[in-house]
């Protein structure tokens, strides 16, 4: 970086190794089609998360966009009142099982694989999914 001193207020910025490893990550998302794999993916998620929402209660709206994908959970659909108690308990038991994932809000279940990420990984994730929702609406 040819700037003059005192031009920019970042101590990293500009910073040689930083900026060779970002355009390394470019040419890597570009040549492996990661952004393509993620809209992909992602689709598929949210159409098996609604699927999932047709059969247990406790999932409200299914939302997300590429592979930041979330789905609201509730105790009650028509009153709209938040899950947040089961939503961690989601969380816990999938945990417990092998898929990490995430509260965002009060009630949002976060899921955000790699891009990378294989229908084949996201079939047995959201398996271990189903598995923590069927309990938790169960009452277990």
């Amino acid at each position: 970086m040819d700037w003059e001193p005192e031009s920019h207020v970042s101590v990293l910025g500009g910073n040689f190794i930083a900026c060779s490893s970002a355009l390394a990550v470019l040419d890597v998302i570009k040549s492996e089609h990661l952004l393509e794999n993620s809209a992909k993916q992602g689709n598929y998620i949210i159409r098996r998360l609604r699927e999932m929402a047709e059969k247990y209660s406790v999932i409200g709206d299914v939302r997300g966009k590429g592979l930041l994908v979330g789905f609201e959970v509730v105790k009650d659909m028509k009153k709209k009142e938040s899950g947040a108690i089961d939503a961690r308990e989601i969380v816990r038991k999938s945990f417990r099982r092998g898929v990490l994932l995430d509260v965002s809000g009060d009630s949002v279940v976060q899921i955000t694989p790699p891009l990378s990420i294989t229908q084949e990984l996201i079939d047995k994730g959201l398996e271990i999914i189903e598995g923590a929702v069927s309990e938790v609406a169960a009452g277990e």
